[in-house]
């Protein structure tokens, strides 16, 4: 009778933690589609950036990550098929068009843009500087892909910092400013603030759920990025604990017991974006960039 009780108990809580983060979005507003083993989901509804990002987070992951030229028409077109108007809306800061939240920010370090979905102030550095209709000095990190507005020209024209505290990219669902292409076209991205109101895409790891990353600040992973070994911060880390860690399509690549020093060796990992997950302790899922 007693196993019993207790397993109620926990069916109860896990119903209540599932019910807890299916509250930040109305399921019909959201829209799912796949892309080379990932779900996608678009979210129908009008958040801040910072605001949209926590949303990801409780629906087991991040504000999406496009790194090629497939995955930006895989994004794009699930915003189309998710039957979003190219006028929902007009933000006065972007050109006078409707916008799409991703999860690319400069909010850290003006002008070092990284992919930050899950706004933890981690992430890989993909671009520097700005584009053409501003100081004209940016460039892309380490050849690593980017859409900026006017890309498709030859000319990446944004970011451009045009207007105080454009920190946050976004997809343009038309020409802008509205009217024109002139500093860029549908589907290409622009900086703008993250006080705008926008939907967003919402991308998944495809590993059984990242629920728990609003916790993760109880560890530290240092330094971060790495690129032979990161080691565990924090207190209370039980002794000779397994870890896991996942790579962005939910891909076990790392396994083992934690060594001595909580000190994990990498070199071995290619570059790009990982998760730790830490058996027997309230963190459960911790992001990391291996350089």
């Amino acid at each position: 009778m007693k196993n019993k009780f207790l397993a109620l108990i926990v069916c109860s809580l896990i119903l209540g933690s599932i019910k807890l983060h299916a509250q930040c979005a109305q399921e019909a507003n959201v829209f799912s589609f796949t892309y080379a083993g990932k779900n996608y989901e678009v979210v129908k509804e009008k958040r801040l950036w910072a605001s949209a990002s926590a949303c990801a987070v409780e629906r087991g992951g991040y504000l999406v990550e496009i790194n090629d030229s497939n995955e930006q028409n895989a994004v794009y077109a699930g915003i189309l098929s998710a039957g979003v108007s190219p006028t929902y809306t007009s933000i006065d800061n972007g050109g006078g068009i409707a916008y799409v939240w991703i999860g690319a920010t400069d909010q850290t370090n003006e002008g070092t843009w990284i992919w930050n979905g899950n706004n933890d102030t981690s992430g890989i550095n993909f671009w520097t500087g700005q584009g053409a209709n501003g100081l004209g000095n940016g460039i892309a990190v380490n050849g690593r892909y980017f859409n900026w507005g006017g890309k498709s020209t030859g000319t990446p024209n944004e970011p451009d910092n045009y207007a105080p505290f454009q920190n946050h990219a976004a997809i343009g669902l038309a020409g802008w400013p509205a009217g024109s292409s002139m500093l860029g076209k549908a589907g290409e991205w622009n900086d703008i603030q993250g006080s705008s109101l926008l939907y967003y895409v919402i991308e998944k790891t495809g590993a059984t759920g990242l629920l728990d990353l609003p916790k993760q600040k109880a560890l530290t992973l240092f330094p971060n990025p790495c690129s032979n070994t990161i080691t565990l911060l924090g207190s209370n880390i039980p002794s000779q604990c397994a870890y896991e860690i996942y790579d962005t399509t939910g891909k076990i690549v790392l396994a083992d017991a934690l060594p001595s020093l909580n000190q994990i060796a990498v070199e071995g990992l290619i570059k790009g974006l990982y998760f730790l997950k830490l058996e027997g302790y309230e963190t459960s899922f911790m992001k990391f960039v291996v350089e």
